[in-house]
């Protein structure tokens, strides 16, 4: 079975979020992808990145603006494909699946932001349609919900376990090194 790591949304509006002291959980989660990304990088397996741009010109995530940059260490290699979406799913108008078949690509590593959006949608996506997925939960950014007493933690939670119960497998940087130790540096 065929692995490739996908990364979701990891542009520069997730900095944008944490510097404007939005509740962001876990703390530690940029580091932890760019921990993955650099072991796959190292064993030369494959990468595919996920950016969201905004079709509106005035929107955040417009291709024209800061927000949709890549986060610093997580912009695509050459010889790593990327994907633009213009809604939640990286599946949805993509050509990732297209991709996935021809690369015989059958089993997904996710990372990135956000969990209870765009990670939440891809995974269930990637789950219809028969694809494995193990999601490095401590490498998924979680945001607070605005409007809402829900806190970043929470949603985290509550996003992981329903995606857990049916859709994919959770597992941590350190599980996750455990069982890729010659992955790692």
């Amino acid at each position: 079975m065929a692995n490739a790591l996908l990364i979701i949304d990891m542009q520069q509006f997730v900095q944008q979020r944490i510097d404007q002291g939005v509740d962001t959980f876990p703390h530690q989660a940029i580091e932890n992808g760019l921990s993955i990304l650099n072991a796959y990088r190292q064993q030369q397996r494959p990468v595919i990145h996920i950016y969201h741009h905004d079709l509106d010109t005035t929107g955040t995530l417009h291709p024209d603006q800061a927000a949709a940059m890549p986060l610093e260490g997580f912009q695509p290699l050459p010889n790593e494909k990327f994907f633009i979406k213009h809604g939640s799913s990286a599946l949805s108008h993509t050509g990732l699946y297209s991709h996935l078949m021809t690369e015989g690509i059958s089993h997904l590593t996710v990372i990135g932001a956000v969990a209870g959006f765009c990670v939440n949608s891809t995974v269930r996506a990637a789950a219809d349609l028969g694809l494995s997925v193990t999601i490095i939960d401590d490498a998924v950014v979680s945001f607070a919900l605005a409007g809402t007493p829900f806190n970043a933690e929470l949603l985290w939670q509550s996003t992981l376990a329903l995606l857990a119960a049916d859709f994919a497998v959770l597992s941590s940087l350190t599980q996750w090194r455990s069982e890729n130790e010659n992955s790692v540096e």
